[in-house]
């Protein structure tokens, strides 16, 4: 739809507007209009790709002994145990974990792919 809205806009006349070029930036921003801040691991992707606070939250979780909860990882960053600070880091992992980055086990806990420790 938005694709839809720059042709239009350009075949007008209208594509140097400064409210176009703001809307195109917005677009474009990561986390923006649906693009995934953490995106989907592939074989050989580079561990920095993911924003620097989903990198730390990795480092922390290739760093345990054993897999670890929420609560763990949100203390190891200094982000505090109370609810409202670990359902952030929660959410964080749990998208690390879907995107592949991160492995969840059953019980809920989080540890590195196999052979990805730091």
């Amino acid at each position: 739809m938005v694709i839809g809205q720059f042709i239009e806009a350009e075949r007008a006349g209208e594509a140097d507007d400064p409210a176009m070029d703001a809307e195109l930036e917005r677009m474009t921003t990561p986390g923006a209009g649906g693009m995934l801040l953490v995106p989907l691991r592939e074989d050989g992707t580079d561990r920095g790709v993911p924003p620097e606070d989903y990198q730390a939250i990795m480092r922390v979780v290739a760093g345990a002994a054993e897999p670890v909860k929420a609560g763990q990882v949100s203390d190891a960053l200094g982000r505090g145990t109370l609810p409202g600070q670990v359902e952030a880091v929660r959410a964080k992992l749990k998208r690390l974990a879907e995107r592949g980055w991160l492995h969840r086990t059953p019980a809920g806990r989080y540890a590195p792919l196999t052979g990805h420790r730091a």
